[in-house]
């Protein structure tokens, strides 16, 4: 089971720091244009890392006969799936519709923006629930 938490702690901290040092920098730094540009690849090259690493913690909790860590992971996963197939391109569709001047389009994309945003956490505060537990059992 130590494999698992151990990935599952890289998680938390790939996360953390896109969230607290990747996006900010790059909205400061760049022009929101080219700021955009960068998300716009980095974001499903930063889910599908995380669908990766997931997978391998679910697989890694299988091996150890743990399967709550298997099923906290696999959800983890999928939420990475999730937003790098579902809600990303759904995103990016409204918020060119926005930049095209389509004011209605912002109402969506504020509302995908927060569903993501929320998943995100969720597999955030999941990766920290696996860890937690291993450190107060031990």
């Amino acid at each position: 089971m130590q494999l698992s938490i151990l990935i599952h702690a890289a998680n938390i901290g790939f996360m953390v720091m896109f969230s607290a040092v990747v996006a900010p920098t790059v909205f400061k730094v760049l022009s929101q244009k080219a700021a955009g540009a960068y998300l716009r690849k980095l974001f499903p090259r930063m889910f599908m890392f995380g669908f990766i690493t997931s997978s391998c913690a679910g697989l890694a909790a299988l091996f150890d006969s743990h399967s709550p860590n298997a099923i906290i992971s696999a959800l983890v996963a999928l939420g990475f799936l999730g937003n790098a197939f579902i809600l990303t391109p759904q995103i990016n569709k409204y918020r060119d519709a926005l930049l095209a001047g389509n004011t209605a389009a912002k109402a969506m994309f504020g509302w995908l923006h927060l569903i993501s945003v929320a998943v995100f956490l969720f597999q955030l505060l999941a990766s920290g629930y696996i860890v937690m537990m291993a450190y107060l059992s031990s």
